[in-house]
């Protein structure tokens, strides 16, 4: 039985992403299907975030898009020759913690969403936003694992500064 390539988990992870990206940017055209009620940036505000992801949230930028796109980033630098060029290091640190933080993140949502738990002041709230974000978190998470494990592999006698890019010729 074949392993899980690590290019077809990099793919994975960024298909789990597509919906939450989806949601998030309709959400910011001013959509509200599914949008819990009251202004998030006062809420984040209120609750002491930083002023930068209040200002962020105020104009219709969502925070953890970034992150996710950071996230689509890393899975790329993990399977793709130009990530080898990067610290070992600098992919595998962010690699396997989100694998570790994001996947039973992401599968608890998925559980607990249906079951209408949810985190804070949720007011029209809808289950399957929460089902949207389990996806996705769990989906870079899981291809997260499966790309930094193969990644460690591939250069495992590699230094820490650079790696020789995977099928590269000197």
């Amino acid at each position: 039985m074949n392993p899980l390539k690590s290019s077809t988990a990099a793919r994975a992870g960024a298909v789990a992403l597509l919906p939450y990206a989806l949601m998030k940017t309709y959400w910011a055209a001013g959509g509200t299907a599914g949008k819990p009620a009251g202004d998030l940036a006062a809420q984040l505000r209120e609750n002491g975030a930083p002023e930068a992801l209040v200002w962020m949230e105020s104009h219709g930028l969502d925070f953890t898009v970034f992150g996710a796109l950071a996230g689509a980033l890393l899975l790329a630098a993990l399977v793709m020759p130009w990530g080898a060029r990067l610290p070992r290091w600098f992919l595998l640190v962010p690699g396997w913690a989100g694998a570790v933080l994001l996947t039973p993140y992401g599968l608890a949502t998925m559980v607990a969403a249906p079951l209408g738990f949810t985190v804070g002041d949720a007011a029209g709230w809808s289950w399957w936003v929460g089902m949207v974000g389990g996806l996705a978190f769990a989906g870079l998470g899981a291809a997260l694992g499966v790309c930094s494990r193969s990644y460690q592999r591939k250069t495992a006698g590699a230094r820490s500064t650079s790696v020789e890019a995977p099928g590269a010729t000197a």
